[in-house]
């Protein structure tokens, strides 16, 4: 399904369930009031895997598609299912070029319980998503908010990533507000 109409565009790498990327799309647009497309997949990460750390730098995937990947939507959010992590720490959720056009997400670690085994659909859905709205927050420059009600609260675990909401709270949303009037970006 690759339509250009959208300003977000939805890109799986790899192995992602289309469940997931149905539920990304018609969140994300719900929460950001923009239109968004799920673009066709890329097949491989395989030149992203560090050996050392048996995990992929998700870093050298922003960096990748930020030089080859030419679409015409706003942003993009690439979405994964391999594990992945940046030099400074062990490993993330995602990742953003703040002001960029890109973001990332990744499933791996999302459908875990602390105390082992898979969570409920409906609970790992809600991470993924929550992931993703923050990433792309990010390209369009918020940074980490203060807010204990907020998506862009800093999450460095599956227990702040529960506590924390799908929305916005009012500055950041006045924030991204702003930026889409600079924009000159239609809301649905």
């Amino acid at each position: 399904m690759d339509r250009k109409s959208g300003v977000i565009g939805i890109v799986p790498i790899g192995e992602v369930k289309p469940v997931i990327l149905k539920i990304l799309a018609a969140n994300i647009q719900a929460v950001y009031n923009l239109p968004v497309d799920i673009l066709d997949g890329r097949k491989s990460l395989r030149k992203f895997f560090n050996p050392t750390r048996n995990q992929y730098n998700a870093l050298t995937i922003l960096q990748h598609m930020d030089r080859r990947w030419r679409q015409p939507h706003e942003r993009i959010l690439a979405v994964v299912s391999v594990d992945i992590f940046i030099p400074i720490l062990t490993y993330v959720f995602g990742e953003a070029q703040v002001n960029g056009k890109m973001a990332l997400v990744s499933t791996y670690r999302l459908n875990r319980r602390s105390g082992g085994g898979n969570v409920k659909p409906a609970r790992f859905y809600e991470r993924i998503v929550k992931v993703a709205i923050h990433e792309l927050a990010h390209t369009f420059g918020l940074v980490h908010c203060r807010e204990n009600h907020c998506v862009m609260r800093a999450s460095y675990s599956l227990k702040d990533l529960d506590y924390y909401p799908i929305y916005f709270c009012d500055y950041c949303q006045a924030m991204l507000d702003d930026v889409y009037r600079r924009m000159n970006l239609r809301t649905l």
